[in-house]
């Protein structure tokens, strides 16, 4: 019996020290060690919040032109090397600046054309005048033929008066009466004759006109084998050389591109703008860009001009939006990457906390002095956004309603003041920061730490 008693002694002592074990290996999981959750505080700070779009893009002269030849012929000149400045020229300067030459091509055939042309158009000329001296010639002999018949007709009627009275022959008058009639068809004939040469010298001016228009035509052609510079600028791209053979555009076949000018004062941005957010930009906006060429400098700009359809990328659909870039005398290159923002609202005097600071939290969770009729909180939804607030040396879980953000801030509408001390860091701390658990501002420990490092150093210099 005294041996079971003993046994059970023994039991229950082993019993009491394992409890107490497990209450200090749980008291040390709740709380691991000494080790401080330091935090990092800021305060929601009244503001300017901007909303941004943010798309990629790539840098063009706002004003370029691809020379191509009108013409098909070989190419006998090219002035300019890519690089130089090129000019449209100005004639109402004093002295007159012509524009730029920049390309010639050889005219040897259009030239024989319009040799030929213009001989053609003398010959009408000539042919014309040809025609006139007929119709001069046509119209006297009209009127000889009418005298004739005139006269003819009268002595036609003194015959038939003598005939009745019997002084001439039957035959005086048959004979006359025929002539008469001989006169009526030459002059019929000649009327016709004279029509005729009219017509004639109606077409012959016609072809005149032809002609006329051959020449012009020819002219033409032989003024597209010198191409001056349509605009100012510089030449960005040369694509022949001098004896190639350039060719003019057809349907299937754009032609021969020659080279490309551009005026590389003004520059834009084309970027390209998803569809899900181009209903928020507007022409006249305000954007920042980046370029990876200069990746320490911010060029600023404003939205010129918004594409009406969209094109299709590897990335969905998308609207080319054109940036007028304000490059601050600055020489950029056309064809550069760039990236923008886009300033599509403004928000002024809100109240605002890093978007880091805030968090998502199941409603259930939350304590429920805090998520009864608490305003800030949509019933309606599972999670809840909040912030944790540092008050007395702990966190305290407080549900906010959201507004707008962009890349860094979020506007908080409701749920915090200006003197709220808000815990914005480190994320690995608010990911599983608990409603009221004691914090510390790290600013606060990094001061206690220097403070007690001085200690240590005068106590050591004491002991010295």
């Amino acid at each position: 019996m005294k041996k079971i008693i003993s046994i059970l002694a023994i039991i229950v002592v082993v019993c009491l020290v394992l409890a107490g074990l497990g209450r200090v290996a749980l008291k040390k999981i709740k709380n691991p060690g000494d080790k401080e959750v330091l935090v990092r505080l800021e305060n929601p700070e009244e503001g300017v919040l901007v909303e941004f779009v943010t798309a990629p893009g790539y840098l063009a002269p706002k004003e370029k032109v691809d020379l191509s030849a009108r013409i098909a012929a070989r190419i006998t000149e090219l002035p300019y090397e890519e690089g130089e400045r090129v000019t449209k020229g100005d004639p109402n300067a004093k002295p007159p600046v012509p524009a730029s030459v920049l390309v010639r091509l050889d005219a040897q055939d259009l030239e024989a054309m319009l040799r030929s042309a213009e001989a053609r158009y003398s010959a009408q000329e000539a042919q014309i005048e040809v025609q006139k001296a007929q119709i001069a010639v046509s119209q006297a002999n009209l009127e000889q033929i009418a005298v004739s018949l005139e006269q003819t007709t009268k002595d036609l009627k003194r015959q038939k008066e003598l005939f009745e009275s019997r002084d001439v022959s039957e035959s005086s008058v048959d004979q006359l009466q025929s002539q008469l009639d001989q006169l009526k068809a030459q002059y019929a004939a000649s009327m016709h004759s004279l029509e005729s040469s009219k017509l004639n010298q109606k077409v012959g001016q016609f072809n005149l006109e032809a002609a006329d228009a051959e020449i012009f035509r020819a002219r033409d052609a032989l003024s597209y084998t010198v191409i001056t510079s349509p605009i100012d600028g510089i030449v960005t791209r040369i694509n022949a050389e001098v004896g190639e053979l350039v060719m003019t555009g057809t349907m299937n076949n754009p032609g021969t591109v020659i080279m490309q000018v551009a005026d590389l004062s003004q520059m834009l941005i084309i970027a390209q703008v998803d569809e899900s957010n181009i209903g928020s930009v507007k022409v006249g906006q305000q954007v920042e860009a980046k370029i990876q060429a200069y990746p320490d400098e911010i060029f600023y700009g404003t939205v010129d001009d918004i594409a009406l359809t969209s094109s299709t990328g590897p990335n969905g659909k998308y609207y080319e939006t054109e940036i007028l870039l304000d490059t601050a005398g600055k020489q950029v290159y056309s064809g550069l990457t760039a990236d923008v923002d886009i300033h599509t609202f403004k928000h002024e005097g809100v109240l605002r906390v890093p978007s880091q600071a805030i968090m998502s939290r199941p409603v259930d969770e939350l304590p429920f002095s805090i998520r009864d009729e608490n305003p800030n909180i949509d019933k309606d939804k599972t999670d809840a956004a909040v912030v944790y607030c540092f008050r007395d040396n702990k966190a305290i879980v407080t549900p906010v309603k959201l507004g707008p953000s962009d890349a860094t801030h979020t506007v908080i509408t409701a749920g915090l003041t200006v003197e709220d001390r808000v815990i914005v860091g480190p994320y690995k701390v608010l990911e599983k920061l608990a409603h009221d658990q004691e914090v510390k501002d790290e600013r606060l420990a990094e001061k206690e730490k220097k403070e007690k490092e001085k200690e240590k150093e005068k106590e050591k210099e004491k002991e010295k």
